[in-house]
């Protein structure tokens, strides 16, 4: 870790924080070069790399987080906060165990971020996320959307015959539309982009409208998967009631914020499901197995974090600057023997030199970041690092 800093983690997750926070939340935190947000259908999370005598709570007041919203914040700082990172890269942390999709959030956040010690721990979230899953059989073909499309379902009397709209053609109105075509009889998928919906449509056997299209065929359907930021003004009121005449409506809501007006959740009652009543799937996953990979994200937060202490950054820097003092004093010795090469041949000669120490240099460096000073002779000499 860089030099008197540490990773901090604030975290917002259903668990313990209502939707209606986590909504607030979405207008209040955005990503930094200092910082990354993660949010998901169940999560919120900001990331930063924090001095260490910097307190995390009046980081989060100071970024516009209210009281209320505090109040349900959990905090983690250092290695607890790497460890946790590196879970949620792994999936573990997610409704559906194994997800890969909260890695391309990590992917893009280590993309956007410049704080060196926040880039570097996104950067090994990422490997670790691909490790754990690889190394405990994480891989999950299930989905936020595909536990949407069950809800749906449940209450559908006849799927083979029934027509489901998909409000969204996002990530998440992407993977329930794939779970939807094989189970019923017609899927119709709305989005602002007509041309975005055309083509999951055409993709997965659907039919494409825009979002105007809408109330006719919601008029259709039987059920109804958003996965919209529409905030109630597709979804309204008077259009819920109106469908209800005709008969039930199923509507499984899993965008965040939610794409159904509080009235018109309401009028639906208990036939409106948001993403916090569906069901996780961790059942699927062993309970010894999660435990197993969480135990492996721990030990990686604290290896990650002593490779990054202060006393090993300052002993690479010293074997780094010694060898360049080497270099510089060597090649200037060498040039005073060798002043009938032309200007190009010494910059080729000055060249090889740098590579060369750089080359010299990598093992014991790479084994003082991962086993401390005494492992640098070990490494100079070719003998791996006990």
């Amino acid at each position: 870790m860089a030099s008197g800093h540490r990773v901090v983690a604030l975290a917002w997750h259903q668990r313990t924080s209502a939707i209606d926070t986590r909504e607030r939340l979405l207008g209040v935190l955005t990503s930094g070069p200092d910082r990354a947000v993660l949010a998901t259908c169940h999560r919120i999370e900001l990331y930063t790399a924090l001095p260490d005598a910097t307190d995390a709570i009046r980081i989060a007041a100071g970024l516009g987080v209210a009281e209320r919203d505090r109040a349900t914040m959990s905090v983690f700082e250092g290695p607890a906060a790497v460890a946790h990172l590196f879970s949620v890269a792994s999936g573990l942390d997610s409704a559906v165990v194994g997800e890969p999709q909260i890695l391309a959030q990590v992917r893009r956040a280590c993309a956007s971020a410049t704080h060196p010690a926040l880039v570097a721990v996104l950067a090994r979230a990422l490997h670790v996320g691909r490790v754990v899953r690889a190394d405990n059989d994480l891989t999950s073909t299930r989905s936020v959307g595909s536990l949407a499309v069950e809800a749906a379902l449940a209450s559908v009397r006849d799927p083979l015959h029934a027509t489901v709209l998909v409000v969204g053609a996002g990530e998440m109105g992407k993977l329930a539309l794939r779970a939807l075509v094989p189970r019923v009889g017609a899927v119709v998928v709305a989005n602002r982009d007509i041309a975005r919906a055309g083509d999951l449509a055409e993709r997965y056997g659907a039919r494409a409208i825009p979002l105007a299209g809408v109330p006719a065929a919601l008029h259709a359907a039987e059920a109804l998967i958003s996965a919209a930021d529409t905030r109630g003004a597709v979804l309204t009121a008077p259009l819920i009631e109106q469908r209800l005449r005709r008969g039930p409506l199923m509507v499984v809501d899993i965008a965040v914020p939610r794409s159904v007006g509080a009235d018109a959740r309401a009028l639906l009652g208990a036939a409106y499901v948001s993403v916090d009543d569906l069901p996780g799937a961790r059942a699927r996953v062993a309970d010894a197995t999660v435990a197993a990979a969480l135990a492996r994200c721990e030990g990686e937060a604290v290896r990650f974090c002593e490779t990054r202490s202060p006393e090993r950054a300052a002993a690479i820097r010293e074997l780094r600057d010694g060898a360049e003092r080497v270099r510089v004093a060597k090649l200037a010795r060498a040039m005073k023997r060798l002043g009938h090469l032309s200007a190009r041949d010494r910059r080729i000669v000055a060249a090889l030199t740098e590579n060369l120490t750089h080359a010299l240099v990598h093992p014991p460096t790479v084994a003082v970041r991962e086993h401390g000073e005494d492992a640098a002779a070990r490494a100079l000499l070719g003998r791996s690092p006990r």
